[in-house]
């Protein structure tokens, strides 16, 4: 299910990107103050906004955060231009809430898009739909709570959001477009977001965006709509879904669910990172990973450490990530599967001695191997399935298993792991 006005080439390359680095700066946000869902639910705005104006992250360097970016195997980058409390992290000419009343005058986006475009990274820009200064709002809107009207009016709200939109991508031409605060229902709907959706498409068409209206489902879950209203690909937070029939996407935050920067918050073990990247790319999908970096404009090396455990992992088992889809075998809790060409790559959660797996109808598998090693697996043949020998795999991080099949695979359906 695809959206007729994506961009087919720029999908196909982020898709094959699998892995994204997530930068939420956050100027309202203190350990002792929270960031902008505290607004009024424990923190006054007028408290918010001084720490906001004494932001000057001075020790930001484009390169540092894009080269851990690269080194992390991310292929693509998303970063936050502003959040729900309204403060634009770049100079706009629509709010007098920006980078224009603060000490710190770089433009991060700028820096930030012009340096992922030197190393090769896809380059995407956050953007709160909801904003507490401009619709003068002293908290937070709730999905599924009161809307309050803004201060001047619905109209004059949704130009706004168009002439912010229109402004990040005149100025720092976006590959991504990655929207929140979307749930303002009645005051933005599936309608605004399909409008908003075909004035970008009429600007820069060779941009994909996401999240830009609630759209739900006979069930009521939210869901893909191809018609624009969700945009050209779907993202969920904190969760992978199993194969949907669209484009998608998980985030998560090293620290969840905190995204600014907070020097005590827990972090996501190796293990969580690892399973849940692999259950998204076995799902179809890409992970978006974040860091918030520190109010000097340093990334925190605790959590930088955390994301490069994951790449220990993505580094030993490059080929079964890169280029690849997610299938043919439908996911469980002992085995996911990713593929391309002629391979099939068994992403194994649960070792044991042995693993059946379904015959593959119209293919032979030649050879198995273990991925990290090289070393030949033992396949053995009879009329219920193949079953693979399996060694022990030193206690590996979801070690992962490459089959080698006769000819190019063709995925037509999800199939179970035996018939």
């Amino acid at each position: 299910m695809l959206n007729p006005q994506t961009d087919k080439a720029l999908l196909k390359q982020f898709q094959e990107a699998k892995l994204g680095l997530f930068i939420h700066w956050m100027a309202c946000h203190s350990p002792g103050t929270g960031d902008s869902w505290a607004i009024g639910n424990g923190t006054p705005k007028s408290v918010a906004d001084s720490i906001t104006m004494k932001w000057n992250p001075q020790k930001f360097d484009p390169k540092e955060i894009v080269d851990i970016a690269v080194q992390a195997g991310c292929k693509y980058m998303v970063v936050i231009s502003k959040h729900h409390d309204g403060f634009c992290i770049w100079p706009s000419e629509y709010s007098i809430f920006d980078t224009d009343r603060i000490a710190f005058k770089r433009d991060i986006l700028k820096e930030l898009g012009d340096e992922c475009r030197k190393q090769g990274l896809l380059y995407g820009i956050y953007y709160s739909i909801a904003d507490i200064d401009y619709c003068g709002w002293s908290s937070m809107a709730q999905a599924g709570g009161k809307i309050k009207e803004p201060k001047y009016g619905r109209a004059d709200f949704i130009q706004f959001v168009h002439n912010q939109t229109r402004e990040l991508i005149d100025r720092y031409q976006p590959d991504l477009l990655w929207f929140d605060g979307f749930w303002l229902d009645p005051l933005w709907t599936a309608k605004e977001g399909k409008n908003l959706y075909e004035y970008i498409k009429s600007i820069k068409s060779n941009t994909l965006s996401t999240r830009l209206a609630i759209t739900r489902g006979k069930d009521g879950r939210e869901t893909f709509w191809s018609d624009g209203s969700s945009g050209d690909y779907f993202s969920i937070e904190a969760k992978t879904t199993d194969a949907p029939p669209f484009p998608w996407e998980a985030c998560t935050s090293i620290t969840y669910p905190v995204y600014a920067y907070e020097p005590n918050a827990k972090m996501l073990t190796p293990d969580e990172l690892i399973g849940m990247f692999s259950k998204t790319l076995c799902g179809n999908g890409n992970l978006l990973v974040n860091i918030g970096p520190k109010p000097t404009g340093e990334m925190p090396e605790e959590q930088v450490e955390r994301l490069y455990e994951l790449t220990k992992w993505v580094n030993i088992n490059k080929e079964a990530v890169y280029d690849t889809q997610g299938g043919p075998f439908k996911q469980t809790d002992e085995l996911g599967s990713t593929y391309k060409e002629n391979y099939i790559y068994l992403h194994l959660r649960k070792p044991s001695h042995t693993l059946k797996i379904n015959t593959l109808d119209g293919y032979k598998i030649s050879n198995a191997i273990d991925l990290s090693t090289g070393k030949k697996i033992k396949i053995q043949k009879d009329k219920r399935g193949v079953t693979l020998v399996l060694p022990a795999f030193k206690q590996q991080q979801i070690p992962v298993v490459k089959l080698t099949l006769n000819k190019e695979y063709q995925f037509t359906e999800w199939l179970p792991l035996i018939k």
